[in-house]
């Protein structure tokens, strides 16, 4: 009897059953590998609600007491270069934020507290300019409340990370002065050398946010610990601390740059 037919059916029959059997668990793979959910766009992933803001910030200081006194003429008097010198001293400040709105950009209510202390030897008093053995220290601890314009649309919509903002507000400043015995300091009429000065400042300045040079670690920031952006902030402040017109307030203000860190959450 011829086999030859049958052979060949057989060996096609088994043919078709090995192509069936590897056949299936590939297309099983398959499917396996084109239902697994992929990552979603950067646009699409997690990011927590923002609403406030906090900044830590350093800069050079110096209090301009002297504007209240005649800079030239046979009164002229410059207390605060005879004791302290010339230079700037660091002042520190933080701020915290309530951001109230967003719509093409940020607006927010902050306050704000710094920082200033600088010491000085004072001089003998004789019109000589010798410095005596008598040291006296000077402090300044500033408070504010500003309204905040922080114009971070382009941040949002075109992830530029520059962000431009500006600031308008009150100051109200404690200061100072102790003698070498870091006991507050008396003027000959008996007047303590401690008080307070209201004011008024405006800021501008440009934060650069950094989470472009890790948008991983920006990302799991936000998730784990709520915090949307981390920027450095230049920023350039004017600071009338002057009494806000009332006569015989020691001037405290300055006009200055300041560098700091800026965290919104």
């Amino acid at each position: 009897m011829n086999k030859g037919p049958t052979a060949r059916r057989a060996a096609t029959l088994l043919g078709l059953g090995l192509a069936l059997a590897f056949a299936t668990p590939a297309r099983a793979q398959s499917g396996i590998l084109e239902e697994a959910p992929t990552e979603a766009p950067s646009s699409q992933r997690y990011r927590s609600p923002q609403h406030f803001a906090f900044e830590l910030k350093f800069g050079p200081y110096r209090p301009d007491v002297d504007s209240e006194f005649p800079s030239s003429g046979p009164n002229a008097r410059s207390p605060y270069k005879d004791f302290f010198g010339n230079g700037r001293n660091l002042m520190t400040q933080i701020e915290f934020d309530w951001q109230v709105f967003h719509e093409l950009g940020s607006l927010a209510v902050g306050v704000g507290i710094g920082y200033f202390s600088v010491t000085g030897t004072a001089p003998l008093g004789n019109g000589t300019g010798l410095l005596s053995g008598d040291t006296s220290g000077f402090k300044v601890v500033p408070v504010s409340l500003s309204a905040i314009y922080r114009f971070d649309y382009l941040l949002e919509t075109r992830k530029i990370p520059l962000v431009p903002y500006g600031k308008l507000g009150l100051d109200y400043a404690y200061w100072q002065i102790t003698d070498g015995n870091g006991d507050i300091a008396q003027d000959g009429m008996g007047n303590s050398g401690r008080g307070g000065t209201l004011g008024w400042h405006v800021s501008g300045g440009l934060a650069l946010v950094l989470d472009f040079l890790d948008p991983d670690a920006a990302r799991d920031f936000d998730a784990d610990l709520g915090v949307n952006h981390t920027a450095l902030a230049f920023e350039y402040n004017h600071a009338d601390i002057s009494g806000l017109g009332s006569a015989g307030r020691l001037h405290v203000g300055d006009t200055t740059w300041s560098l700091g860190l800026l965290l919104e959450f």
